[in-house]
C-alpha cells in the first residue's frame, strides 16, 4: 500500500513509499483511511522544528475511515474516527490513575507509531469511535482537534455558561474554540492579525459565532477590558504559540482568571512570572484529549452545534501530498485534507 513516511530526521525527508499493510493483533483494528487531516505538529515534524517523532514513521493523527474487519462490538464497514495514543505503559501513575494519555511512554500514532497518510492503519480497539451518519469522512478526519478542545476548556478549565473567553489565533483550534465556548454558552471574543490570512479566518470565526473579533496590533487587553466593565476575561485560551499573545493571554485575564496554554511555540517564550503570581491564574498547558471528550465533540457535531465543513479545503490525493503540505502551509482554509 501507498503511505507518506518520514524516513530520517532533518528538515523534509519524506517521500510517498509503498508499505506492507500492517497486521491485525489482540487489542488493535484495521480501518480502511477515507480522510486525513494535515495538523500543524505534522508540519513541525516535516521540517524538523522541535517536534518529537522516531522516524521512519508514516505520518498523520487526525482521520476517520472504516472498520476493516470484524472485531468484538465492530463490524467490517463502521465508520469511525479513533484516539491518536497508539500505546501507554498501562503501569506508571498516569495511567494507573484514569489518565494513560498523560503516559511519559506513551506512543502517538503519526509521531512514534504509523498514522494515517497511508490506506490503512493499525490503531487500539478502546481508542475507536462512530462517526454520526450526517458526517462526511472529511468533516470526521478532523474531530481530534476538537476533542482537545472540549478537554481544555470544558473538563480542565472547567468553562460555565456566561463566562467570557477569548480565544487567541483563528487556526483549526481557535475556531473549534470559538464553536465549542458559544455551545458552552460563554461569550466569545477571537484576536488574530491583519494578515490577510488571518482576516480571512476572522471572518469566518464571525460565521461560527465569535461575538467580537479583535486584532492583535490594535491592544486586545485594552478592548477586552471594556467589553468586561474593567474585569478582564474569565478563560484565556492560546492557541497561536506566539509570544506576544502568550503575554496578551496573561495580561488579559481577569485575577483568579484561567489561561490555557494550547499553541506550541517555534521556541522559547519568557513570560513575567511576577504577574502570574500577583494575578494568581490558573494556568493550564493542554496536551492530548480523553476519551469522554471524544464522545462530547462527536455530539456536538452531530447537533450541529460544531462544524466542520468550513474549517477543511477541497482534499488532496495521497499522491498530490507535495502540493497539500504547500496548500497547509500558506492557503487560507485552517485545515487540509489528505485522502488516499
Amino acid at each position: 500500500m501507498k503511505a507518506l513516511v518520514k524516513y530520517a530526521k532533518g528538515p523534509w525527508n519524506i517521500e510517498l513509499r509503498d508499505v506492507p499493510e500492517p497486521k491485525s493483533r489482540e487489542g488493535y483494528i484495521i480501518v480502511d483511511v477515507k480522510a486525513a487531516g494535515i495538523c500543524a505538529s505534522d508540519l513541525l515534524i516535516i521540517h524538523d522544528k522541535g517536534h518529537p517523532y522516531e522516524p521512519p514513521i508514516i505520518l498523520g493523527h487526525e482521520f476517520s475511515g472504516v472498520v476493516a474487519e470484524d472485531k468484538g462490538e465492530w463490524k467490517k464497514g463502521d465508520r469511525v474516527t479513533s484516539q491518536t495514543t497508539f500505546s501507554t505503559c498501562g503501569k506508571c501513575y498516569l495511567c494507573k490513575s484514569g489518565y494513560p494519555q498523560h503516559c511519559p511512554e506513551k506512543k502517538v500514532i503519526g509521531i512514534k507509531a504509523n498514522g494515517a497518510f497511508t490506506e490503512k492503519i493499525l490503531v487500539p480497539v478502546s481508542g475507536l469511535h462512530r462517526i454520526p451518519k450526517n458526517m462526511s469522512f472529511e468533516e470526521a478526519a478532523i474531530t481530534e482537534i476538537g476533542a482537545d478542545v472540549v478537554y481544555a476548556l470544558n473538563e480542565r478549565a472547567n468553562l460555565q455558561p456566561g463566562e467570557f473567553v477569548v480565544i487567541f489565533g483563528p487556526g483549526a483550534v481557535g475556531l473549534f474554540a470559538v464553536q465549542v465556548a458559544k455551545a458552552t454558552g460563554a461569550e466569545v471574543a477571537i484576536v488574530g492579525t491583519k494578515i490577510e490570512r488571518d482576516e480571512y479566518r476572522l471572518k469566518l470565526a464571525e460565521k461560527l459565532g465569535a461575538d467580537y473579533v479583535l486584532y492583535a496590533e490594535e491592544n486586545p487587553v485594552s478592548e477586552v477590558k471594556y467589553l468586561t466593565n474593567g474585569k478582564g476575561a474569565d478563560v484565556a485560551f492560546e492557541a497561536s504559540g506566539a509570544a506576544p499573545a502568550v503575554l496578551q493571554a496573561l495580561q488579559i485575564t481577569r485575577n483568579l482568571g484561567r489561561i490555557i496554554a494550547f499553541g506550541i511555540p517555534k521556541g522559547s517564550v519568557t513570560i513575567p512570572w511576577n504577574m502570574i503570581v500577583f494575578k494568581a491564574v490558573e494556568v493550564i498547558f493542554h496536551l492530548s484529549s480523553s476519551w469522554t471528550s471524544w464522545e462530547k465533540i462527536l455530539y456536538l457535531m452531530r447537533e450541529g452545534k460544531v462544524k466542520t465543513k468550513p474549517l477543511i479545503s477541497k482534499p488532496f490525493r495521497l499522491e498530490e501530498w507535495e502540493k497539500a503540505i504547500k496548500e497547509a502551509e500558506t492557503g487560507f482554509s485552517p485545515r487540509v485534507i489528505l485522502k488516499p
